[in-house]
């Protein structure tokens, strides 16, 4: 017997090469945990951020625990294929601890930066600004599993609770709840009776559906096109498997409407699919803000219905406040319809619940952008380009702000940056650009380019159009315009507001086409 090398504990058996500690030993001293770079830190100390996240006051003993951090947990199977699971199951758990009204959830994006360099827990306490951590790994070998969790107190180290649990995956459940509720316990919180439900709430009773459903959420997350392929793969596998897994719907529909709207399929293909998933989603558990929040995806991108959209969004905040999705989409509903101070209000709700999520912050960027406040907009993305720097999101918003005050060969490279990872739905931008900074034959180039991609899979004709209208010609811009109108091109919601639609601005035919979309002449 000596200390396992993977979870630091004693009892761990070179002939077994398994940790045998059955989860009562406490480590000594401060946890070690992982975090992405330095700069993920400092971000959450800069300026109004640093304050609201940070703590100085320490809590009393008998007080209830109000804030947590649920943090990734190890992978310690043989299959490196099984990592999704351990990541799914802690993400599930932070999830249901997001409905309990009076504790604070880290959310994950920012939870889970803390992984892959050292650190311990009086550092995520203090960068997350949470009192508590839960900890834990997972070892799975067929249909056995082993959970083990801990819950830490960032202030001193050590641990409040802890357990293992050897089960069957078909318990899963079991064990998800029990560490909930075990969880709840020991920070002191009296349930009420809705929050009880609604932690304990799951999505199907399948363990073969729900383990489908965390790999098809582990593919979502990479935000690819293979990504999206392989996350409708898997969340077709689970409604299968389960025929009522809401969840799982409602997954299939974001995996649609997002394809479509980063121009990877056509409308047509897969609109019909994504409003299928989304209203059998809602039609099956309207009690979930992820089914709310898919159909008000449906709702704007394909029927330009920003009234639908605002409704469902707001719903599905009313149902889950801590739900990120649907405070950063709900912040561009706003921002599209030219409602800016509502816009940024509902930014900066988002990114104060996950500082961390690209996401979140590029709506919130996009909002001050809109509103004239280019100075915030750069700061905070420059911030985040830091710890993020592939994001390419973040060199459009850059790309942008240069424009704004004619920095257009800046604004040409930022943009080159974007579409050099995010592809062809940045050609708009940088060929606009490429125009303002006198560089016309280049942008030329890019719309020959599209055109021939064209002829081989579907291109959003909308970059097309923004080419013609800045190369000169309106009319053939226009007329692209209102094509993508018809084909229910998502990104057409933005025509209000973004300055690479400038050159039509002055067209009555414009102004005809935003009426059409529900935006105001």
């Amino acid at each position: 017997m000596k200390r396992c090398p993977e979870c630091r504990r004693d009892y761990y058996d070179d002939s077994l090469s398994y940790c045998l500690d059955d989860g009562a030993a406490l480590l000594e001293g401060p946890t070690s945990l992982s975090v992405s770079d330095e700069a993920a830190t400092a971000i959450m100390f800069s300026g109004d951020l640093g304050q609201a996240l940070s703590r100085e006051t320490p809590v009393s003993s008998e007080a209830p625990l109000r804030s947590i951090a649920v943090l990734p947990f190890a992978h310690l199977s043989s299959h490196p294929d099984d990592e999704y699971f351990c990541e799914g199951l802690a993400e599930e758990l932070l999830n249901a601890l997001t409905r309990i009204g009076d504790l604070k959830v880290a959310a994950r994006t920012s939870a889970f930066s803390f992984k892959g360099k050292g650190a311990n827990v009086a550092e995520i306490g203090r960068a997350l600004g949470v009192e508590t951590v839960l900890e834990g790994s997972v070892r799975k070998s067929g249909t056995r599993l082993r959970v083990t969790v801990q819950l830490v107190d960032t202030a001193d180290g050590y641990h409040i609770w802890s357990e293992r649990y050897d089960r069957e995956m078909s318990d899963i459940f079991d064990i998800q709840d029990d560490i909930t509720l075990a969880v709840v316990e020991a920070l002191k919180f009296k349930l009420l009776g809705h929050e009880r439900s609604a932690i304990l709430r799951k999505g199907t009773e399948s363990s073969e559906a729900f383990e489908l459903y965390l790999r098809g959420r582990a593919h979502w997350n990479s935000r690819t096109h293979a990504g999206f392929l392989k996350a409708i793969e898997n969340f077709e596998r689970a409604i299968e498997i389960d025929p009522d897994y809401a969840l799982a719907y409602a997954a299939l529909a974001d995996c649609y409407s997002f394809h479509a709207y980063f121009g990877a399929s056509a409308p047509a293909d897969v609109a019909p699919k994504a409003r299928v998933a989304a209203d059998k989603a809602t039609s099956l558990d309207a009690g979930f803000a992820e089914c709310r929040t898919s159909n008000a995806a449906v709702r704007l991108f394909f029927d330009y219905d920003f009234e639908g959209a605002e409704s469902e969004y707001l719903a599905a905040i009313a149902i889950n406040p801590q739900f990120l999705p649907a405070h950063y989409l709900y912040c561009a509903v706003l921002t599209a319809q030219g409602r800016f101070d509502e816009a940024i209000t509902e930014g900066r709700i988002a990114v104060d619940i996950d500082p961390l999520s690209p996401h979140a912050n590029t709506q919130l960027a996009r909002a001050l952008l809109c509103a004239g406040r280019l100075d915030e907009a750069v700061e905070r993305t420059k911030k985040l380009l830091e710890v993020m720097p592939d994001f390419y999101h973040l060199h459009w918003i850059l790309g942008w702000a240069s424009g704004k005050t004619e920095r257009w060969d800046l604004a040409v490279e930022h943009f080159q940056n974007a579409a050099a990872t995010g592809g062809l739905m940045f050609y708009s931008f940088l060929g606009n650009a490429l125009v303002n900074a006198g560089r016309a034959d280049e942008a030329g180039a890019l719309l020959d380019e599209l055109n021939e991609e064209s002829k081989r899979r579907f291109v959003p004709p909308i970059s097309a159009a923004v080419l013609e209208g800045a190369l000169g010609n309106v009319q053939r811009g226009l007329d692209l315009l209102d094509e993508c109108r018809e084909m229910q091109i998502p990104t057409v919601i933005w025509v209000g507001v973004d300055p690479i639609f400038d050159v039509f601005r002055s067209e009555p035919r414009f102004h005809e086409l935003k009426a059409r979309i529900g935006l105001s002449a």
